[in-house]
């Protein structure tokens, strides 16, 4: 299993990687999607919606569609007050943005439950370059 955040939140960060690690995944954190392996490479996708940059909704279905037979769940998260933000996530097909304390709850589950991509049954997978300082989740460990 491996899990994929997209944010740079050190808080949010830290509590979805403790959480990850804890449910037995592999956990990287990337800064935006620019910086995302291929999605067979992941199991589950978590975005920080607060740390958007401009082009991020088009990068994120892009990455998505090119995904061809396997797209990772996704989960987009991010202030529940930021209508514009929730209007925009939709817009771009990435479905609804749920709360931060949402994502933080649920994520048990969802590392649990999350289907491993046909590149990462049976194995733990490969760790994502410079998502992290050594030791945590990168491949300088």
């Amino acid at each position: 299993m491996r899990v994929v955040a997209i944010g740079t939140d050190l808080l949010i960060g830290s509590k979805l990687e403790s959480v990850s690690l804890a449910g037995g995944a592999d956990f990287a954190r990337v800064a935006g999607p620019g910086g995302l392996p291929s999605a067979p490479e992941i199991d589950l996708l978590l975005v920080d919606w607060s740390d958007a940059a401009p082009g991020w909704a088009s990068a994120l279905a892009e990455w998505r569609a090119a995904a061809a037979t396997f797209a990772p769940r996704m989960y987009v998260f991010g202030p529940h007050t930021d209508l514009a933000a929730h209007a925009q996530v939709r817009a771009a097909g990435l479905g609804p943005m749920r709360a931060r304390s949402w994502i933080l709850s649920q994520l048990p589950t969802l590392v649990a439950s999350a289907p491993a991509s046909p590149a990462n049954s049976g194995q733990q997978s490969a760790r994502v370059a410079g998502s992290g300082p050594p030791g945590r989740g990168t491949n300088a460990d």
